[in-house]
């Protein structure tokens, strides 16, 4: 704390008797920062001066970047001035320095200095002087979308309000979200409502919301409310008193349902950066002093606050444990805290292991609750297996537990969903059918299909058959057929150019695919925020010689290389490169260096659902010899060996 201390001191000295505004959040207690009159955004917001205020300077002081995501929901309410200072007390190793990319809007026309510096490692802290004060939450939403590689900070509809204290839990990293008095209503926006659906964090007797309600018949609509307790009220001391246990059986305080907990910010907490060969052994989520804390051979590495919210630090300091065993007793701080805390740690693919689940813990959802009692502990020192509970728990709980699927069971309207387009370029027919059998185990995703035929007609027996056994799935397929002379980049192009898709991913004709290899992409996509997401081949079965290795591959990061069989990409960004070389040959490496040459970003997914098949050299596009695939291998074997994620027999070749 003694870096922020410094920051609020050095700026009350340069404004001398002019007004200095502090806002803190992250912080159980403010301790120092209390004598310097600091402001908490987890805390009340109605005593916050009202935007339009003036100051000389405004103090952004944050624990991690996980919590200036979610005071960046809240940066309506900051005040006007002409500098504004954000420091971070700690981020993750991995997280590159938050460098603002301002907007030519008028707001930012009046930047005159910027300043980003590290004085001293985990911090980091943003300087930013104006012309004539401005809007500071303006700069607190640019760090925010800094410190997430500048991907827009935006959830799908409704627009959100938030009433209360810790309301900004429910829809972290969202700057268009609309904070709002307790008892309301929603400021009005641009002449019209302010929300569309209104979360309060309330105490056990609601005040009345002065806001308009549905009405239902005439199809008029105003905003919408839905109550979640407090924090405070949610604990076991309070609980415990006679009488508490009616808190968990009335509508505010009940937590049978994921959407009676706040979601996880998957854009902070979530996979990435996992490590596949962990250092120590396993840990144990338990109470110390009186809340829950991760301790592994006799240290504490990282104890969560009271609410349970978990942040990227508090991920990346147990990155390195082998597992995590769940104890349910009631010593930790109340049960929804025990809720969070178990759904951020699985949405970042922790691998956690537990006894029976509590019955009060239902707002996990049955999924994963099963799932995290479906494995034991020495299965869980095999790396291999460890990873594939990991991706399970992950996959779960980023889909059960974020923050667009908790508002759309609060009520929002479903968001369309996104439309992938294979493609899906061959000069084999015999693999015509083999390709489309991988296509038609795919679950979890709507897709089309783009058959693209280099140098084979429609017609072919091989061909006809495999489509008319596709058709029973009930999946787009469109048919494109190109002369033997075009260049394959030129073929991919052709397919892409009749493509409806959002996504185009390029799939290989004799590669096998995962049943989740499509919604794994999709994923990885919503919360790495690249513009192309892949795999890399790290399950290679060598047909040639009948052996399967398993290579050591570093994966859910940010990246360089991804195998071109796995090529998941943005539309915009396909079109904003030109699309694929054309040429014969090494166009998926050309396409993903021209994606970073125009500042895009590609994110390496898990591989275990992906099995590259290298055969006769002569037939793949990509002329690796194979001893480069029997070198730096974690393991092989004889034969057929997939993950258990492929859902694929041992006799599948």
């Amino acid at each position: 704390m003694s870096l922020l201390i410094d920051l609020v001191r050095a700026a009350r000295e340069r404004n001398g008797k002019r007004r200095v505004l502090v806002y803190c959040v992250g912080f159980e207690t403010l301790g120092e920062l209390a004598a310097y009159e600091a402001m908490d955004l987890d805390g009340d917001l109605d005593g916050i001066p009202r935007a339009e205020e003036g100051a000389a300077e405004i103090l952004v002081l944050a624990r991690t970047p996980t919590d200036v995501r979610r005071a960046a929901s809240l940066q309506s309410l900051l005040a006007m001035a002409p500098r504004v200072v954000v420091a971070v007390r700690e981020t993750p190793h991995w997280y590159t320095a938050p460098v603002l990319s301002p907007t030519p809007a008028h707001r930012w026309r009046a930047l005159v200095e910027l300043r980003v510096h590290q004085p001293k490692q985990p911090a980091w802290v943003v300087e930013a002087s104006f012309s004539k004060p401005v809007p500071a939450g303006r700069t607190l939403a640019a760090t925010a979308r800094a410190f997430g590689g500048h991907r827009m900070d935006a959830v799908s509809g409704p627009v959100a309000g938030l009433a209360g204290p810790g309301a900004a839990h429910w829809r972290p990293g969202d700057p268009n979200a609309a904070p709002a008095p307790l008892t309301g209503p929603v400021p009005d926006r641009f002449g019209a409502r302010g929300a569309d659906l209104v979360v309060r964090a309330v105490g056990e007797e609601p005040p009345p919301w002065s806001g308009a309600e549905l009405t239902g018949e005439t199809g008029e609509t105003g905003e919408t409310t839905v109550d979640r307790p407090v924090a405070e009220l949610m604990v076991w001391e309070r609980l415990g008193r006679p009488g508490g246990g009616k808190i968990l059986e009335n509508d505010i305080g009940d937590l049978s349902e994921p959407w009676t907990i706040p979601p996880v910010d998957s854009r902070s907490v979530n996979p990435m950066n996992f490590i596949t060969v962990p250092s120590l052994g396993t840990a144990d989520l338990s109470s110390e002093s009186g809340r829950w804390a991760i301790t592994c051979e006799g240290g504490t590495l990282t104890s969560f606050d009271a609410s349970g919210r978990v942040t990227d630090v508090d991920v990346n300091r147990i990155r390195q444990v082998r597992a995590v065993r769940v104890d349910w007793r009631r010593s930790h701080t109340g049960p929804a805290a025990a809720l969070r805390v178990v759904t951020g740690l699985a949405a970042a693919g922790v691998p956690l292991v537990s006894e029976a689940v509590p019955r009060w813990a239902g707002a996990l959802g049955p999924e994963l609750a099963r799932l995290i009692t479906s494995v034991d502990e020495p299965a869980l020192k095999d790396d291999l297996e460890r990873e594939e509970h990991s991706i399970r728990l992950r996959r779960e709980a980023l889909r059960v537990h974020g923050v667009r699927a908790r508002w759309e069971q609060l009520g929002a309207p479903a968001a369309p969903v996104p439309t992938v387009s294979v493609l899906l370029v061959t000069r084999r027919p015999e693999m015509v059918g083999f390709a489309l059998e991988q296509l038609s185990r795919q679950r979890g995703a709507e897709f089309e299909v783009i058959l693209a035929l280099h140098g084979v007609p429609a017609a072919h027996p091989g061909v006809a058959g495999a489509l008319a056994s596709f058709a029973s799935f009930e999946r787009p397929v469109t048919v494109v057929e190109a002369d033997r002379r075009t260049v394959f980049g030129n073929v991919l192009n052709q397919a892409a150019a009749r493509a409806s898709g959002s996504f185009l991913l390029k799939m290989d004709d004799d590669d096998w695919y995962g049943p989740d290899f499509i919604s794994d992409l999709l994923l990885a996509h919503s919360y790495s925020g690249a513009q192309v997401v892949g795999m890399v081949p790290e399950f290679v079965y060598l047909a040639s010689i009948g052996v399967t290795v398993h290579r050591e591959q570093i994966t859910e990061q940010i990246t360089n290389f991804i195998a071109g069989g796995t090529i998941f990409s943005e539309r915009s960004a396909f079109e904003a490169v030109g699309g694929f070389r054309p040429m014969p040959g090494t166009i998926d490496a050309q396409f993903q260096h021209a994606v970073q040459a125009a500042g895009g970003q590609i994110y390496r997914t898990q591989g275990l659902g992906y099995i590259l098949r290298r055969g006769n050299v002569a037939n793949h596009t990509w002329r690796e010899p194979i001893g480069t695939f029997l070198r730096r291998n974690k393991r092989q074997w004889r034969g057929f060996r997939p993950s258990a994620l492929m859902e694929l027999p041992p006799e599948a070749p």
